[in-house]
């Protein structure tokens, strides 16, 4: 395996350089499929009303403004991210889904969340818990920032255990990912380093005991598209 392009800490450049091409990107490459992963993820949400949530890693807001659209349980929700141009973007798009008066978005780290312990009915993160520098730091800060039986869900990049599925995916990876995203974004070195990122994380089983080790309980996985991405689900 190469090294990665550039180190985790200094992710948050990349993100701000492609931030215009995003969401286009990310609806191309995955097929339109993000779009259906993050409704999976919304409905594993608590069930209570007036929920105050937290989104990590988010970007331009779509995994946020997904949870609370039309989702009379969600009281405030919470958007940190580093990329500064990333949540420019969502800024915009909350504003125009009307939904500015319950959502906010702040930049900040995943390793030190400005929030008391204990504050969020549920937390979330979507492809972007495999770019926090120091994985199990960035976890301890999710668990800590949770509600006593609350829940935190994790959507990520994973590997199919079907063989062909998964070669078929390897190559889609290594090829296809970084020449569209640079063809569309001009920036070869950031899809490069995504596709790296996602042969790197420790998915699956892996992962679940990760979790376990952070203090999560009652930890579950749900594979989605033959196991192309994965929700996570730990509650503390």
């Amino acid at each position: 395996m190469e090294k990665l392009v550039l180190p985790k800490s200094d992710s948050w450049k990349m993100f701000n350089a492609i931030a215009g091409r995003y969401d286009f990107l990310n609806r191309l490459l995955s097929l339109g499929q993000d779009l259906r992963w993050r409704l999976a993820l919304k409905k594993l949400l608590p069930e209570q009303k007036k929920q105050t949530i937290l989104d990590l890693a988010t970007g331009t807001a779509d995994v946020l403004i997904t949870l609370a659209k039309n989702n009379p349980n969600i009281h405030k929700g919470y958007g940190v991210d580093p990329a500064s141009r990333m949540l420019d973007i969502g800024r915009e798009k909350i504003l125009s889904q009307g939904l500015s008066s319950c959502l906010t978005l702040q930049e900040g780290d995943a390793q030190a969340l400005p929030f008391f312990d204990g504050t969020f009915d549920c937390v979330t993160i979507a492809f972007g818990v495999r770019n926090i520098p120091d994985l199990r730091l960035g976890l301890l800060e999710m668990y800590r920032v949770t509600k006593k039986g609350g829940r935190v869900l994790i959507l990520e990049f994973s590997k199919p255990e079907n063989p062909i599925l998964k070669a078929g995916h390897w190559l889609y990876l290594q090829t296809i990912v970084p020449l569209v995203g640079f063809l569309f974004s001009g920036n070869f070195k950031a899809y490069t380093y995504l596709n790296q990122t996602i042969q790197t994380f420790p998915y699956g089983d892996r992962f679940c005991k990760i979790l376990k080790q952070m203090g999560f309980v009652g930890i579950e996985s749900y594979p989605l598209m033959g196991g192309v991405a994965t929700i996570y689900v730990g509650r503390k």
